[in-house]
């Protein structure tokens, strides 16, 4: 049996006050979510900034929004972790357990991350898939050994939660990793971010109300997986094991 997730990452407006650039050629830049509360000039997001400033470089007049912004979250969520295929979520949080509740028994569980990406040229906004892992192992913090630590931030810092929850992609299937080139997924309809009608039709729709994907609080299901992967299949998705590529390097 195949089961699916739909979960929102990366930094955002309300994670963060800003979104990472993306092109309409499908080029974009993955920059991890923080607090919006904290957010400081003396950051420690300088692993992302390199690819942020050569991205924004390659358009002839990039949009101010999407260029480094002078302050960012004081303490970055690294997750997910593209390098080591990994994501965690609260243990006793709504989304952990809806991870944990719906993937942990499938035979093929898989996740889909999407992220909203502002446009380099235009400054608009776009919500788009940006990873994909099937899973290989979910596990409690508490069962995860120390050599593996270093995987996640769930278990790589100090305060780790032993009921926290961490997926781990199967590198060993093709389809598992960050996407190369983002794909949209998402228009603005009835005041808010949903999946477009077309594509809830090709998916065989979620279980959330007109596909909504504003809020990530409740993880939509994907309701026929398989309708899904078939269309997924089709975008000919390309992936790499990194957080982010410097494209025409």
């Amino acid at each position: 049996m195949k089961a699916g997730l739909l979960v929102r990452v990366a930094i955002d407006s309300t994670a963060g006050k800003w979104n990472a650039p993306c092109s309409s050629d499908g080029r974009f830049c993955y920059v991890p979510m923080g607090s919006s509360d904290e957010l400081s000039e003396d950051h420690n997001y300088s692993e992302y900034q390199p690819f942020i400033e050569h991205f924004t470089r390659s358009a002839s007049s990039p949009h101010k929004l999407c260029c480094w912004p002078s302050k960012l979250p004081r303490w970055g969520h690294f997750d997910p972790n593209f390098k080591y295929s990994t994501y965690g979520d609260g243990g006793g949080s709504q989304r952990g357990e809806r991870i944990w509740d719906v993937l942990s028994s499938a035979d093929e569980p898989f996740i889909v991350f999407y992220a909203g990406l502002r446009d380099i040229d235009t400054g608009a906004l776009t919500y788009s898939i940006i990873g994909f892992y099937w899973i290989k192992r979910i596990a409690r913090v508490r069962d995860i050994r120390k050599s593996d630590w270093h995987r996640n931030v769930h278990t790589e810092w100090s305060g780790r939660r032993p009921d926290d929850v961490v997926v781990f992609g199967d590198n060993r299937r093709e389809q598992t990793g960050r996407l190369r080139h983002h794909i949209p997924i998402g228009n603005y309809r009835k005041r808010a971010w949903r999946v477009t009608k077309p594509l809830l039709s090709a998916w065989g729709d979620l279980d959330v109300n007109d596909g909504y994907i504003q809020r990530s609080f409740f993880l939509p299901r994907f309701l026929k997986p398989e309708r899904f992967l078939a269309w997924f299949a089709k975008q000919k998705p390309q992936f790499i094991h990194a957080n982010n590529v410097r494209y025409g390097a």
